[in-house]
């Protein structure tokens, strides 16, 4: 194995693109990356070990999907495209340690938003042990997978996800800074946000007109207590409708009433003329709670 050139190298991607005929397919997001010192930055961050269980989303043709698996981890890989099954089972190794590739490596040919994990990967991890996601996402459908996993019933460690940098920013934006919004809400009030690393677009082929994070999400401790979810993000859009108006603008949709308006705005302690991004999320949390007791706005 120690000879082995890694997938997650230019010489040995070029050669897998050229024996294959791989071609990168722009409508699925992909960009095979072949910057082996992000590939184990991506390992440390997820800081896999020796029987690991990992759900990988995107394998493509294995650059990360071989590290997961010669640092011990047990991996289950949804891939969309029908094309890279040949090439992941010619190419990842045959043997890692005293296992077969068959017995650490599980493909599942299925769009990862229509997943039945309990069905799909039932028969192949222990569901009583926790779970890690690792992933260089597509750009065009971070976002979905982040909530598609955060609501599903699997018992996560950690998602180790790489991303578009700008969205990687909107997730852990604090208040009071333009990137602060309905993403940072949603997935601060559920998760903790941590970028391990930058990966610029030069670490891809073909190359990203942008650069990458890689941001490490850990389920929080203690939830802030929402009572209902969807009402809650659906009210944090409404206060984002129009960002550059104030809160009390944005509201108005909500509450009609000018007097119910301002005295919601007075109860959360801010000035009328605030903006939303200059909120707390305890704030937005409290606007969610007060607003459907508003039976006749």
């Amino acid at each position: 194995m120690a000879n082995r050139i890694p997938i997650g190298s230019l010489v040995r991607t070029q050669a897998i693109i050229n024996r294959y005929f791989v071609k990168a397919k722009k409508n699925l997001g992909q960009n095979f990356l072949i910057d082996q010192n992000a590939i184990l930055g991506i390992i440390d961050a997820a800081d896999i070990h020796e029987g690991d269980q990992v759900i990988e989303i995107g394998p493509g043709i294995g650059s990360l999907t071989e590290q997961l698996l010669l640092h011990g981890a047990k991996v289950c890989a949804y891939e969309v495209d029908s094309s890279l099954p040949e090439i992941l089972n010619n190419e990842l190794p045959a043997k890692i340690g005293d296992a077969s590739l068959k017995e650490r490596f599980k493909l599942i040919l299925k769009d990862v938003l229509k997943a039945d994990f309990k069905n799909d990967i039932g028969d192949f991890f222990d569901f009583d042990k926790e779970i890690k996601v690792v992933a260089n996402l597509p750009y065009y459908i971070t976002t979905p997978i982040i909530f598609a996993l955060a609501e599903s019933d699997l018992k996560f460690d950690s998602l180790t996800l790489m991303m578009q940098k700008e969205v990687a920013e909107r997730l852990e934006a604090k208040p009071g800074t333009k990137a602060f919004g309905p993403l940072s809400i949603a997935v601060q009030t559920e998760m903790n946000v941590k970028v391990a690393l930058s990966v610029s677009h030069n670490s891809f082929m073909p190359k990203p007109k942008v650069d990458s994070s890689v941001v490490v999400l850990t389920p929080l401790a203690n939830k802030p207590e929402i009572e209902d979810r969807k009402h809650f993000n659906w009210i944090v859009k409404m206060c984002f409708s129009q960002r550059r108006k104030t809160l009390n603008n944005n509201l108005k949709n909500l509450i009609p009433d000018a007097q119910k308006r301002a005295d919601l705005i007075a109860g959360l302690g801010v000035d009328p003329k605030i903006r939303p991004e200059s909120l707390s999320i305890s704030q937005f949390i409290k606007i969610a709670k007060t607003i459907p007791a508003m039976k006749n706005i």
